[in-house]
């Protein structure tokens, strides 16, 4: 009572003062602020007042009153605040005690101020804050004096129901005229707490229609207002709720049960019932069918909501909206296929299944429904619209999920998917399209030692990129496929594909096998992966049935001979063959390390395709060797090859002996060094002399000769590689040669005085006459001392034997000597570079490295003056090799070639020094001219440092390569340690010459005079 008696100290003033401003207000006394002010400090006081009861109600309605008697002339704010005041008052003061006369009342005041004079609100403008307040107070009304709101509602007066009429057509305006979706928020939550309070079936009914042509308007999908998410959910709940209450099977079927108890026939009242049921269920659809487009909307919250309104009619309106179960049944199984979360996805599923299992009539519309969408499937797929597409594949999926938890015959309906599926795959990759032109990358090799490794991090070497093969079609059809076939899984539906494949594939052409060999594979795929998730818990994967395994055996057998074919990369379609590389993949993961038994005639097929020059079916060969590795058990792609390597490199030779000679040979070969490393060069000797005996028929074709070398250079590279397997384990001899001593004066005395003590001595000794020996000192060895004396420990070590490796690059070297005068540049160059590695490789052993020194010399010598100038490069980067590793072998070879070799240096100094003389437009360093003097100055730097040639050689360099002495460390370097006083007496004459030093003047003696020196 205490509380009460404070509450009522607090508010007395604040209604005093409400009081006195409205009536100063209205008597033009006093302004909008104040009654405003007066309104607010009356609504504050009341917010933070927890002891009301009815009588301060009633206390403060009072100077309420005087606002809502005259709410025209009073600002609408005041109107908003009073509002908000009188909320309060109805749930924490009136709240049931509210009598039904004072109930109709404010339902009336209620309407008025949030629809206005009517109900379209045309009277006068509707506020959004008064409209919001004023919908507060009908839900709180509703909530808080449920009771005296019923019984008004069921009141046998006739006044009443106009007043509920009213009401709900004043929340319909409100929620379908108004644009602020805070009013239709509103608007929804006081139509829910109204049907709640209306228990009278027959009330309800009369409002039905109203109800549901309002919310319709709110919910149908229109392009000019896209109310939010929020008002859409709370519209479908409000439409739920107010169905179930009126068209539930449950009120009719009881209804029926009374009428027929008491006169056991159909009344009047019955057959009204029925009629007004039947029309109102076609009503009923016609809504129903505006708003089930709501199935494809963004929000998850508006789907939910609307299979929420499915489920409930298909579960409690079967038979009084049985019209509606077909468009209903769609609509929850689209929205089973459109959501995104799993748990929802799985959860709509088991609900539809369940209302299947309740109802044989609803399996029935479902088969029909997807049979329908089954015969549509080719259709659809060929349509340009992707959404459309996306929708009718999961319907298609998600009906057949929940047909398979009924147990129903679905073989129709699978034999019907299998053809069509086909028939759709073939028009869509059919369609004629656009030629494109495929990337080709010409570089081959820079990826593999990064990408062919199973040891490597990235886990895209192990997925296959999709290949495109759309045709003309729509993009994304075959996407749209893929999903349809991927929701399957293995069920009955997939079995009856793979038997339609394994005969299709069984007499296809190769022309017309692409369709139905994707589709293998991606059948395949997925077999093998939930094969692969069963047999972690299970072995079921080895005793799959017939059909499957038939299945897989036809479409490996098919792969394998379509890539073991002799073709050429543009002789089929590369598609068609990435597509056998992924079965052969899906095909090793299901076999496991049984697979390695197949690798014979596997390995290459898929090797040959790595050396593709089409870059998609390239980087489908890497991963699916990458995939075969993994599934065999092989730590890395390297230890794949060289185990195998035995028979892989005698397929290969094979086709050399053969003849069979494709590009893609020499690049297998070359892919396989690049995997195996120096391991492997030792077992090529028997590819090296078939690759001879290819060069010999074929010499001619450029491009044959010119991939066959690229390989002989992979096999020099490779084996001149450290590691165990290096050529020669000996050490290189360094044939630099030492700096000149220089003789000083002191030393000059020392041997003079030598000179005259030996002079002395021989002529103080007397002179000895003994004869000559006329007879040997000894007799002739025999031939078993001559035997012995060379096993004698004071022998020279005889050699070490010559590895393979070494004889196999000796042997390419001496073959590369006779292409050198090949047309065709590349080859010359690639020659070169070749001769370059192999000469390194070969240097330590000297009694095998000379004599071949002496064959390559002359071809090497003639290539400093060849026409191309990067093949003038390589020629003197390959001669500096010979020079650093052949030493004073070739010191005659280099005097018999020196002029020709110093007019090629003087021309090309002369070519650079005219370059520069014409400045601009010129690439600097990067030209020709300044790269061929760079090459040959640093081929005479390693001459000098490396050979003893004659001395008009060395003053010829020293003229050449004496501009160069200041700016280049490696040329002054090399010329002092062959002449450090010619090196002093060109930076002497240099400086004299720019003015950087004075004239040397001659020396002063007496006696003597001295010429003057000259630079």
């Amino acid at each position: 009572m205490e509380a009460q008696v404070a509450t009522f100290r607090k508010l007395k003033p604040a209604c005093v003062a409400v009081n006195q401003v409205v009536l100063k207000y209205k008597a033009r006394n006093a302004t909008a602020k104040e009654v405003i002010a007066a309104l607010d400090n009356l609504y504050q006081i009341l917010r933070g007042s927890h002891a009301l009861d009815a009588k301060l109600a009633d206390y403060v309605f009072f100077p309420l009153s005087f606002v809502f008697r005259d709410t025209k002339s009073i600002p609408v704010r005041a109107v908003e605040l009073s509002l908000n005041c009188l909320k309060i008052l109805i749930t924490r003061a009136w709240r049931h005690e509210l009598s039904v006369e004072v109930c109709k009342q404010l339902l009336i005041l209620f309407g008025i101020l949030s629809g206005g004079d009517d109900v379209n609100g045309h009277g006068r403008d509707i506020d959004e804050g008064m409209s919001i307040a004023a919908l507060e107070c009908i839900n709180s009304l509703c909530l808080s004096a449920e009771d005296a709101v019923s019984e008004l509602a069921a009141s046998p007066a006739g006044d009443s129901t106009p007043v509920i009429g009213h009401v709900v057509a004043v929340i319909l305006a409100s929620l379908t005229d108004s644009s602020s979706a805070d009013v239709q928020i509103m608007a929804i939550d006081a139509l829910n707490a109204l049907e709640d309070c209306l228990s009278d079936e027959r009330v309800l009914q009369s409002f039905l229609p109203g109800v549901i042509s309002g919310l319709t308007k709110v919910l149908k999908p229109s392009t000019k207002t896209r109310p939010p998410y929020k008002v859409l959910a709370g519209a479908l709940r409000a439409m739920t709720k107010i169905l179930d209450k009126t068209l539930s099977d449950r009120l009719s079927s009881g209804s029926r049960s009374l009428y027929h108890s008491e006169s056991g026939v159909k009344d009047k009242e019955e057959s009204e019932k029925e009629n007004w049921l039947a029309t109102t269920s076609g009503q009923v659809k016609l809504a129903l069918a505006n708003i089930v487009d709501l199935r494809h909307h963004e929000r998850s919250e508006v789907r939910g909501t609307l299979f929420c309104l499915c489920s409930m009619v298909l579960e409690k309106c079967k038979k009084s909206l049985g019209n509606c179960t077909a468009l209903l049944l769609e609509t929850a199984v689209c929205i089973s296929g459109e959501d995104a979360i799993a748990s929802s996805a799985n959860q709509y599923e088991l609900a539809v299944a369940r209302f299947i299992l309740s109802n044989t009539n609803l399996s029935d519309h479902l088969m029909t429904l997807t049979y329908d969408w089954i015969s549509a499937l080719p259709r659809v797929l060929q349509s340009a619209n992707d959404t459309k597409r996306a929708r009718h594949v999961k319907q298609i999926t998600t009906a057949h999920k929940i047909l398979a938890q009924t147990e129903k015959e679905l073989t129709i309906l699978e034999n019907l998917l299998a053809l069509n599926l086909q028939e759709s795959i073939v028009a869509i990759m059919n369609q004629p399209s656009r030629p494109t032109i495929q990337p080709v990358n010409n570089s081959q090799f820079f990826e593999v030692s990064q990408a062919l490794d199973v040891s490597a991090t990235s886990v895209a070497l192990y997925h296959f990129n999709p290949i495109p093969i759309t045709g003309g079609g729509p993009k994304g059809s075959l996407t749209d496929v893929l999903s349809l076939v991927d929701g399957f899984g293995l069920t009955m539906a997939t079995t009856a594909m793979k038997k339609s494949l394994t005969d299709t594939l069984t007499g296809s052409a190769v022309n017309e096998a692409l369709p139905y060999l994707w589709l293998s594979s991606r059948l395949l795929q997925n077999s093998v992966k939930e094969m692969t998730e069963m047999d972690e818990y299970t072995t079921l994967s080895t005793n799959t049935d017939e059909t499957a395994r038939n299945f897989m055996q036809v479409a490996y057998a098919y792969s394998l001979n379509l890539l073991s074919a002799p073709t050429l990369d543009n002789a089929s379609d590369w598609r068609l063959q990435a597509v056998a590389l992924e079965i052969l993949a899906w095909q090793s993961r299901h076999d496991r390390h049984s697979f390695r038994a197949e690798l014979v005639d596997v390995l290459y097929p898929i090797l040959e395709r790595i050396g593709s020059a089409n870059t998609p079916l390239r980087e489908h060969a890497m991963a699916c060797l990458n995939i075969v590795c993994r599934s065999c058990g092989y730590a890395s792609a390297s230890e794949l090859v060289v185990q195998n390597a035995d028979y892989l490199v005698n397929a290969v030779a094979l086709k050399f002996n053969t003849f069979e000679i494709s590009p893609q040979a020499p690049q297998v070969l070359t892919m396989m060094l690049q995997l195996c490393g120096p391991r492997l060069v030792p077992y090529l000797d028997d590819v090296v002399e078939s690759v001879f005996a290819a060069l010999a028929c074929f010499h001619g074709y450029t491009r044959l000769a010119e991939a066959l070398f690229g390989f002989l250079r992979t096999v020099v590279e490779v084996g001149s590689s450290g590691g165990s397997s290096r050529a020669i384990e000996q050490p290189a001899i360094n044939h630099r040669k030492p700096s000149r001593h220089q003789t000083t004066f002191e030393e000059v005395a020392a041997l003079l005085q030598d000179r005259k003590s030996r002079i002395e001595a021989s002529a103080s000794a007397p002179l000895d006459f003994t004869p000559a020996p006329q007879t040997p000192w000894t007799d002739p060895p025999s031939p078993t001392e001559n035997n012995d004396r060379a096993s004698s420990p004071s022998s020279p070590p005889l050699p070490p034997p010559l590895s393979k490796t070494h004889l196999i690059t000796q042997s390419i070297l001496r073959l590369a000597q006779h292409h050198l005068t090949s047309p065709s540049t590349t080859l010359r160059l690639q020659l070169l570079h070749l001769t370059t590695t192999g000469c390194t490789t070969l240097a330590p052993h000297e009694d095998a490295f000379l004599p071949l020194i002496h064959d390559l010399w002359p071809v090497l010598a003639q290539r400093l003056h060849d026409p191309e100038p990067y093949v003038r490069i390589a020629a003197a980067s390959a001669l500096s090799t010979v020079f650093r590793t052949a030493g004073d072998f070739v010191a005659a070879r280099v005097d018999a070639a020196w002029p020709a070799v110093r007019a090629l240096c003087q021309r090309t100094y002369a070519g650079t020094r005219a370059a520069k003389t014409r400045g601009q437009g010129g690439r600097g360093a990067f030209a020709a001219p300044a790269q061929m003097w760079d090459a040959l100055v640093g081929m005479l730097v390693v001459l000098v440092g490396h050979v003893s040639v004659q001395p008009g050689v060395e003053d010829d360099v020293m003229v050449l390569l004496g501009p160069l002495v200041r700016g280049r460390a490696d040329v002054r370097e090399a010329l002092e340690r062959l002449n450090p006083d010619a090196v002093w007496l060109l930076l002497l004459r240099e400086d004299v010459r720019e003015g950087r030093a004075g004239r040397l003047e001659p020396p002063k003696v007496e006696g003597f005079t001295f010429r003057e020196v000259v630079l």
